[in-house]
């Protein structure tokens, strides 16, 4: 067996000792031993499953659960196609901490994310010269960018894409502030979730809207409560977020948003679709949209959740009865356009084929993390194999502003129910994002942590702060 960077290291390997525990944990020990000792690093490949069980003279299923344990310790990770590897450094951020309260995509291991920013900036000033990526936002850049956004937008909104409103923003939180500005006046009541995006909120309550929680079941909102609520409030906007839904993780069928675009359309009311992870999902349901026919709905959808958070790229389809210039003069009045460098970088990646190589490779680490955290974490929490984030319920002797407090004195930062509650006194639960580990065997150590005091043995304690 090779023991070079080439191929798996294999001289770490030592006989099993009889009696000595069960043989699964001997395994996942040696390799945690040779890591230990320097034998493997970061990076290393191990040898793969069937070729160990033959070296040790163990079954296949024996050396399946060794690497399982292996990866719920964060001493490895592995990918489909490409066989384990040597987690990467389990030392913390310069901080100390691991925050898992910030809900961005994992980086695609191997450091790949780099090079193609490295390489694509160079060909983008190459083609372009500093002069023209130094402007404020240029409409003919702009126009080019869209066109890209519109073939990546097609396979779920079909015609939609074509709308000639087509919109380009600096990040969907701009384009949610500037649809309410331009939609809403101050005492307006807003429909969403009762558990929702955070920058919606903060958007909402700056401009002096109220908000209204509706009902939930497994399928997301029901069409009987925004009717109802329709009649109650008056309310005329609605705001959702249904793939991955952010916090809880859960996904909209395709019936049940059928049914909430026909329960919209006959009660005359706007929609505002935030659609930020739909690209981590190989099957997601059409949009919302897509049943309105686009009618009196803004879609929004962001480049950010999906490929990289500092792309700050974003399209809004408005609704197809406007014609756009309201939005436009909100965003005008909000900033000065995209940065034409990230612009280019987007539109580049857009028509190259490198957002959908990313995409996979994005989706790729996020299946091995989500196999991480089940391996480590109890199996009620809200999640998906390709989801960024984990909805966690605690158990009744935690508060969850105890539990965060807790958690960040031991180093993991986490985001408690009250950020995405409109309510005033939410359920005690926690979101836990992934993505903001610098590596799996960094995410591994920080769940290790969270499930240690999920545990924990104490009785709640002081005021409940809310």
């Amino acid at each position: 067996m090779n023991d070079t960077k080439a191929g798996p290291r294999a001289g770490w390997i030592r006989p099993l000792t009889q009696g000595a525990g069960p043989r699964y944990m001997q395994i996942a020990d040696l390799i945690g031993k040779a890591v230990k000792s320097g034998e493997l690093t970061d990076g290393d490949q191990i040898p793969p499953q069937r070729w160990l069980a033959e070296a040790l003279g163990v079954d296949l299923t024996t050396v399946t659960r060794a690497y399982t344990e292996a990866r719920s310790r964060g001493l490895i990770t592995s990918f489909s196609g490409r066989g384990s590897f040597i987690a990467g450094s389990r030392e913390p951020a310069s901080d100390g901490r691991i925050d898992l309260s910030m809900n961005i995509p994992p980086q695609p291991a191997g450091g790949g994310m780099a090079e193609f920013v490295k390489t694509t900036i160079s060909e983008v000033l190459a083609r372009q010269g500093i002069e023209a990526l130094s402007a404020y936002q240029d409409a003919g850049v702009s126009a080019s960018l869209i066109q890209a956004g519109r073939a990546w937008l097609r396979p779920a909104l079909g015609a939609l894409a074509n709308h000639p409103d087509l919109t380009l923003c600096t990040g969907t939180q701009a384009a949610i502030f500037c649809a309410l500005l331009s939609t809403t006046q101050r005492g307006d009541t807003i429909l969403s979730e009762p558990l929702t995006y955070p920058g919606f909120l903060v958007a909402a309550q700056q401009l002096g809207l109220r908000l209204v929680g509706l009902d939930v079941d497994a399928d997301g909102v029901t069409p009987e409560s925004v009717e109802r609520s329709h009649r109650e409030t008056g309310a005329t906007l609605i705001y959702l977020n249904p793939t991955l839904q952010n916090p809880t993780g859960t996904t909209m069928p395709e019936a049940r948003r059928e049914a909430i675009a026909a329960t919209l359309l006959q009660l005359g009311m706007t929609l505002i679709e935030d659609d930020p992870y739909r690209y981590l999902l190989n099957d997601a349901p059409p949009p919302i949209a897509t049943f309105t026919g686009g009618e009196r709905t803004y879609y929004m959808t962001s480049l950010s959740k999906c490929l990289w958070p500092s792309l700050r790229t974003s399209f809004v389809v408005p609704p197809h009865e406007h014609d756009g210039a309201a939005l436009q003069s909100a965003l005008r009045a909000s900033s000065m356009g995209c940065s034409m460098l990230l612009a280019a970088v987007a539109e580049e990646w857009l028509r190259s084929g490198v957002a959908k190589q990313l995409v996979l490779d994005i989706q790729r680490e996020v299946r091995a993390r989500q196999t991480l955290a089940r391996n480590i974490l109890p199996r009620d929490v809200s999640t998906h194999p390709t989801g960024v984030h984990i909805w966690m319920p605690l158990p009744g002797h935690w508060n969850r502003q105890l539990f965060a407090h807790a958690l960040e004195q031991h180093g993991v930062l986490v985001a408690c129910s009250d950020d995405f509650s409109i309510a005033p006194n939410p359920v005690d639960a926690v979101r836990l994002s992934i993505g903001g580990a610098r590596d799996q065997g960094l995410l591994g150590q920080a769940l290790q942590q969270v499930a240690r005091l999920l545990y924990e043995e104490r009785r709640r304690g002081g005021r409940t702060i809310v």
